[in-house]
């Protein structure tokens, strides 16, 4: 079965499909031309997934499930758990929201003051809402991974191993050899140790990442040049860790 009829049958795009074999939940087998072809036995799984996304069951879940790292009875007893949260969030929602349609508000006639102290008596009352620290983790999350290249410059997550390669290799190269001048000997040992203080950076510079982001978000000149900070902090602790490595033979 292509792509195209599973879209017809079961009424779904075929991004949602994609999806779903990327995630590794699917992995349809391909003809001789490179297409892919769905057996009955895909539809049937595609089937079951779809049926536990829409009851809320996470994709991570799921493929846990088919996995067989999480049993079915534990991933229901979870995602029920988890849908009870949700339902006691909504009902403290729906409950304002319909409070502020029979005030008949707007943006501008919208009482905060008023309105910020119903949610806080609803809340120590035992009444729940939407946890807004998500919004702040995700967005937090988001910033640091590009921090780490974990994104590209619209913040869309990329595989950032596969695109460093190239680069990398230059850089370990490049250390090798400056290794091997500074040491006076073209030796293996020579450019393997160039190559170990690049390591070195790679995890210096992970741990300087977090710190220097912080630091970004009370002084707003270390956040607009960072990078330059850091290049500046590599450069020094690289020629440093080069010396030292030259000195002691390592």
């Amino acid at each position: 079965m292509t792509i195209k009829e599973i879209e017809k049958v079961l009424g779904i795009p075929r991004a949602t499909v994609r999806f779903y074999e990327k995630e590794g939940l699917l992995a349809p087998c391909r003809t001789e031309n490179g297409y892919r072809d769905y057996s009955d036995e895909d539809v049937k799984k595609l089937k079951k997934i779809i049926i536990l996304r829409k009851i809320g069951m996470p994709v991570e879940v799921i493929n846990d499930i088919f996995d067989g790292a999480k049993s079915m009875d534990k991933a229901l007893d979870d995602n029920i758990l988890s849908l009870y949260k949700e339902l006691e969030q909504l009902k403290g929602a729906i409950k304002i929201s319909e409070k502020m349609k029979e005030d008949n508000v707007d943006i501008v006639s919208l009482d905060s003051n008023d309105y910020w102290d119903i949610i806080e008596e609803e809340e120590k009352q035992g009444n729940s809402f939407m946890d807004i620290a998500k919004d702040i983790v995700a967005l937090e999350k988001g910033v640091i991974y590009s921090y780490f290249s974990f994104t590209d410059e619209d913040g869309k997550p990329y595989d950032s191993v596969t695109k460093c390669i190239p680069k990398l290799f230059l850089i370990f190269l490049l250390a090798g050899c400056i290794k091997c001048m500074i040491g006076k000997e073209w030796t293996f040992d020579n450019f393997l140790g160039g190559m170990q203080g690049i390591l070195y950076i790679i995890l210096i510079e992970v741990v300087l990442s977090v710190p220097l982001y912080f630091l970004g978000k009370k002084f707003p000149w270390v956040k607009k040049h960072r990078n330059l900070v850091l290049t500046i902090v590599c450069i020094v602790l690289i020629v440093i860790l080069l010396i030292l490595a030259s000195m002691f033979g390592i």
